[in-house]
């Protein structure tokens, strides 16, 4: 059976479909959002957290390394061209200041997790939903999962950004989007440059991906936009988004205000946080952007 890579599976959600839901957070993305609020989800295998403030500087965790990736004169604890992610140093930790972040499962683990709370599920009208990352940059597997959920009655839900990585093509997207329940589709900004500039690709495959989801699948597709101050909130930024969804029809759409919650991850991680200047999106600021959406986009659900 296939086993895939996850970081975090999350219980009794409320923000990732409806219902209470069990929400799988798969390792591996294409893209590098600037404000990603999960970096520890970008690289596709498991790494090593550093909680600095349970940290007793004792280098336990340099003697145990059998890779000298753990040094005591490195202010960020670890060598990551070095280190092999073997755990060594975690084990060795007596103040648990290290963490593994990511470890293989199989799908029918997930199964198993996931029926623990099919009651929840079956009272709220909940499920599983399938995140990152990206679910489908573990394309094998979340295909593999998904129709093992399916087969065990679950209702699923998948959150992409609708871009499985390159070499995937639109009939593999289908092949997944077509049994899972519920498409949440991440619209980060409409303009090419842009996109490529704050997320590290062009959007070229993603809108594309996008016009077919929803003229294949309009009933249960949900396109969400997450505003980030300044990035893709701006007049010229919203007329774009409204400029597109106006070649699309029955469109659901969710605004997701940008928060600061994934602060202390950047650090856990070693990774640069590129937007930690940016101050939380109230939701003040979210309907003035609805009002402005609304009056140009009639036809359009706001969820």
């Amino acid at each position: 059976m296939t086993q895939g890579v996850i970081f975090d599976i999350q219980r009794f959600s409320l923000h990732d479909g409806p219902g209470i839901r069990t929400t799988v957070f798969l390792k591996g993305c294409p893209l590098r959002c600037k404000w990603c609020h999960n970096p520890e989800s970008q690289d596709p295998r498991s790494e090593i957290g550093i909680l600095f403030d349970r940290c007793t500087e004792c280098w336990e965790c340099e003697k145990a390394c059998p890779q000298g990736a753990m040094q005591s004169n490195l202010a960020q604890r670890v060598e990551r061209s070095r280190c092999r992610s073997c755990g060594a140093c975690v084990r060795a930790c007596p103040n648990r200041a290290l963490e593994l972040i990511g470890r293989e499962i199989t799908p029918q683990e997930i199964v198993e997790e996931s029926g623990k709370d099919r009651l929840f599920f079956e009272q709220s009208g909940g499920g599983i939903t399938l995140s990152g990352g990206e679910p489908l940059f573990q394309y094998e597997f979340t295909l593999e999962v998904i129709r093992l959920l399916k087969q065990n009655y679950f209702h699923v839900a998948i959150d992409t950004c609708g871009y499985p990585g390159e070499g995937r093509t639109q009939s593999e997207l289908a092949a997944i989007t077509s049994i899972a329940d519920l498409i949440l589709f991440d619209l980060k900004i409409i303009d090419s440059d842009a996109h490529k500039r704050y997320t590290g690709i062009s959007n070229d495959i993603i809108l594309k991906n996008a016009l077919l989801l929803q003229d294949a699948f309009s009933q249960k597709i949900i396109f969400r936009y997450p505003l980030i101050p300044g990035v893709n909130d701006t007049p010229e930024a919203v007329d774009t988004l409204i400029d597109f969804l106006h070649t699309l029809k029955n469109v659901k759409l969710e605004l997701l205000a940008y928060h600061r919650l994934g602060a202390s991850k950047y650090r856990k991680i070693s990774k640069p946080w590129h937007t930690e200047h940016l101050p939380s999106m109230g939701q003040e600021e979210v309907e003035k952007v609805k009002r402005v959406l609304s009056q140009s986009l009639p036809g359009v659900e706001f969820l």
